[in-house]
């Protein structure tokens, strides 16, 4: 599974290069995969394991193309685990049914924001650790 999250981040990162607007004029685009799922299917996954791991993979190619293309952003969420991204988002979607999952993603980036990590950790001791 990390090696298609590994590939969708890379084509990802290949397409955003070649196009200065991900939307059309009307900020409009296609949402590919489970990000186009309700919330309500969402959090019925979690009751099946092989769904979750769609909505998981999916979260983690998002979280790398995000981190890799939003300036002054390191680590959008902050540090928090995959565990804890998804339980938040369980709980956005059990208040919010009927958003789409891609909405969810957003709507937690957007209650990061202030708290994502701008630098990796151990950034000020220089390559490697050392000062």
């Amino acid at each position: 599974m990390s090696r298609r999250v590994l590939v969708v981040a890379v084509v990802v990162t290949s397409l955003w290069t070649c196009f200065a607007s991900a939307a059309d004029d009307q900020g409009n685009y296609a949402i590919w995969g489970v990000g186009g799922r309700s919330c309500n299917q969402f959090a019925l996954s979690a009751q099946k394991e092989a769904e979750t791991n769609s909505f998981r993979d999916y979260l983690m190619g998002y979280l790398t193309a995000f981190n890799a293309f939003t300036p002054d952003t390191y680590d959008a969420t902050g540090g928090e685990t995959l565990e804890e991204s998804l339980a938040w988002l369980l709980s956005y979607c059990a208040e919010h049914k009927m958003d789409g999952f891609e909405r969810a993603l957003g709507q937690m980036l957007l209650a990061q924001h202030e708290q994502r990590s701008r630098v990796p950790a151990g950034h000020s001791r220089g390559w490697g650790g050392r000062p």
